[in-house]
């Protein structure tokens, strides 16, 4: 919208508050361009809370906000106007992000998986994740607004285990892309009643269903509830019917003495709610009863209200986009996991696959085709896992992996999809001149390494997921060293002078029995030792030792294609650097480019390694580094990992140069790629390695802090202080 569109309205009614809001502008243009822009096409929103008075107070907040945690933060609350409603008038609510970490580790025990908590400005649930209010303000106390956000978790994780928004058990669901609870609200006269009261029945199942499961927390709960329901109607007139139910409801007092025959009714199916056979179905059908007894009624009632804040909206658009993504991924990890498998496995010819284009062709005219699938009978295995998938004339055995996940899309759709099979057949065929291992011999055309992969999604890994090709950098004979060293040469010397300090470094080591100097601490504890009656220790000097520095080291420089420009050059620039400063030292490093295509092209380029000396051909390598493909990270890391197994040393330190965050061309990206990097991480740490990365990405705040930790980074926010950056932050790592 455009600003003087949305402010035009009040212009006349509100001009003072408009003056106001104007006047802000010169504070945020000046931190922020975009903020700026945000904040006036929002603003308009707020206007109602607005007073000259407050929006001062409004404007700060969100200035720190930006400067604690960043641009994206601020705009995403701002659209919902974050900071209007409970700032504006004067409440000070309870912030989701001062207690997020707490709820997400309650969450995840009730769910027992990983199931994301999400800042809204709501609360739904879209059956993967649970959205819940940026902040409540409709609670005083702290305590009793923790108490309200975790009952909201509670019931939206509550509403998942009985399923009001499953789509199992309807007909035809998985060619569907509309829940199937909009065909049921569309059968009858009127959809709005019929999802009303569908969404009321749910809620009283799911109260019975928390009183059996949370007992503790329902008794506590009952302490707010009646905050809760203290702006709710008493008596029910034709415009209030479902927030006077609500009421009865949380205030557990129950429908028997209501005489009317609409409230009987509704009385009559409360109580079979909450009985413990009741299923989502029994919800269904009290809300199509009630549904045709108010259209009966002699005065037309509206069932308009608005849900409760723990129960939350019915987003069914949302449900079926999370299970269709959802879908997607179960596809890719099938189709990724089968393929490669097809491909590894030497009993199977991938190259036999004329059923399987003869299936193709028939399923792409739209008939919805299933897998052959054999299962061991019922007696040998209770739960009827897939054990083979029959592709062509073979019958290929699955693995335990491969079962699991067949498993879970066959309850999900109901069957194997054809397509999904035929895709990774053809998939396998693709990659087949790739290398696979032969029981521990691995085949292939160079110098390759398997890893494995984390999948955050499935809590473990895709085991020899991805390969690695050691590849050689190209000597490139041209003026970049003798131009760096040019450029460069008082910053070298000043460095060479620091680093060969570091190296004639000495200690102290304390309480010596002879040495270079009095260790007055150990005197006077000596003396003291002595009046108490206690032998007096006679290890009373200090020693000066020279500092031993047993140090290892590995650069590992991205190459992908976004270093391409400046960056790279700079880049390159501090590795000349820090090479010539280190020569200076005894310190083992080595030098490692990374870049790669897809989890079978990832590659290393070994620019030094750690036994070689420093030389002409090494500046020479470093010169001939050039941006490559994408950013695979993970493997790139474990690769380092395994080179430092076979080197002893007092410190091993990982260094990353990079641009920007891990992703690849496949579904290398987002939190999938960042989750991977930081299990990476987290085993080089196991072993013993220390990682650390210097990076140049504006955005890095808002994942780098996750991937390393809060203290094993460090953003350049200019890339002609990295040549020199870097030799400081060496010499600070490693003393």
């Amino acid at each position: 919208m455009d600003v003087e569109e949305s402010l035009q309205p009040l212009v006349g009614e509100k001009e003072n508050i408009v003056n106001d809001i104007l006047q802000q502008v010169p504070a945020l243009w000046s931190v922020s361009y975009s903020l700026c822009f945000a904040y006036l096409a929002n603003v308009h929103k707020a206007i109602p809370y607005i007073t000259s008075d407050n929006l001062d107070t409004w404007v700060k907040e969100m200035l720190g906000q930006y400067e604690e945690k960043g641009l994206h933060f601020v705009l995403a609350r701002i659209e919902t106007v974050r900071f209007s409603s409970a700032r504006l008038h004067g409440k000070q609510g309870l912030r989701l992000d001062d207690v997020h970490g707490r709820l997400q580790l309650y969450l995840n025990g009730l769910a027992g998986r990983e199931l994301p908590l999400i800042a809204s400005g709501t609360t739904y649930t879209d059956t993967h994740s649970i959205f819940v209010p940026w902040e409540l303000d409709l609670l005083e106390d702290d305590n009793d607004a923790f108490l309200l956000y975790k009952f909201i978790v509670s019931y939206q994780w509550a509403s998942l285990q009985v399923g009001t928004l499953n789509i199992s058990g309807y007909s035809n669901t998985p060619a569907k892309t509309i829940h199937p609870l909009q065909d049921f609200f569309t059968s009858g006269s009127d959809p709005l009643t019929l999802m009303q009261l569908y969404h009321f029945f749910e809620m009283v199942r799911t109260l019975a269903f928390l009183r059996r499961e949370l007992p503790g927390l329902m008794k506590a709960f009952t302490c707010i509830a009646s905050q809760l329901r203290r702006d709710l109607p008493d008596t029910v007139n034709t415009t209030d019917l479902i927030p006077y139910l609500q009421k009865r409801l949380l205030g557990g007092v129950g429908f028997d003495e209501v005489h009317s025959r609409l409230m009987q009714r509704i009385g009559h199916w409360v109580e079979q709610c909450e009985g413990k056979s009741a299923v989502r179905t029994t919800s269904q059908r009290a809300a199509r009863d009630i549904a045709v007894l108010v259209a009966a009624e002699d005065e037309l009632y509206s069932i308009d209200g608005d849900p409760l804040v723990f129960q939350g909206e019915l987003r069914l658009k949302e449900v079926m986009a999370a299970i269709q993504k959802q879908r997607k991924i179960q596809q890719q990890q099938f189709i990724e996991t089968f393929s490669s498998y097809l491909a590894d496995s030497l009993e199977y010819d991938v190259a036999n696959e004329d059923g399987a284009e003869e299936s193709t062709a028939g399923n792409s005219a739209g008939v919805e085709q299933e897998a052959v699938l054999k299962t061991e009978p019922q007696e040998q295995n209770q739960a009827g896992k897939p054990v083979y998938i029959v592709v062509g004339d073979q019958e290929v055995e699955l693995t335990e992996e491969l079962s699991e996940l067949t498993e879970e899309i066959i309850n999900d759709l109901g069957h194997l999809p054809l397509n999904y099979v035929n895709s990774a057949v053809m998939e396998a065929d693709q990659n087949r001149g790739m290398p696979r291992k032969r029981g521990d011999e691995t085949v292939s055309a160079g110098v390759q390494f398997k890893y494995d992969e984390w999948d955050y999604r499935r809590k473990g890994y895709r085991k020899d997921w991805c390969i690695v090709n050691e590849k050689p950098v190209s000597q490139v004979q041209s003026s970049f060293v003798e131009a760096t060293l040019s450029r460069y040469q008082y910053q070298i010397a000043m460095l060479k002078r620091q680093f060969e300090m570091l190296k004639t470094a000495n200690r102290y080591v304390y309480r010596q029995k002879e040495g270079d100097d009095i260790d007055f601490d150990a005197v006077v504890e000596s003396i003291a030792d002595a009046k108490a009656g206690c032998s007096p220790s006679d290890n009373l000097f200090i020693r000066l030792l020279p500092d031993s520095r047993d140090i290892a080291v590995l650069f590992l420089v991205d190459m992908s294609s976004s270093t391409e420009g400046w960056v790279g050059r700079s880049i390159k620039e501090a590795l000349i650097l820090i090479s010539e400063a280190m020569e200076m030292l005894n310190d083992r490093y080595g030098i490692y480019g990374f870049s790669g295509r897809c989890r079978l092209g990832c590659e290393i380029f070994p620019v030094k390694a750690l036994d070689e000396k420093y030389s002409p051909e090494i500046r020479q390598r470093i010169a001939g580094i050039s941006p490559k493909e994408y950013t695979r990270m993970g493997p790139a890391i474990r690769h380092m990992s395994s080179l430092f197994e076979e080197v002893d040393a007092t410190l091993r330190l990982l260094v990353v140069l990079s641009d920007g965050k891990p992703q690849d061309y496949d579904d290398y990206k987002g939190d999938y790629a960042i989750e991977d990097t930081r299990h990476a991480l987290f085993e080089a740490q196991a072993a013993g390695i220390h990682p650390f990365c210097i990076t140049i990405d504006e955005q890095a705040q808002s994942y780098i802090s996750h991937m390393y930790g809060t203290a094993n980074y460090i953003f350049v926010d200019n890339l002609k202080k990295l040549p020199m950056l870097m030799p400081e932050i060496y010499r600070t790592l490693t003393t």
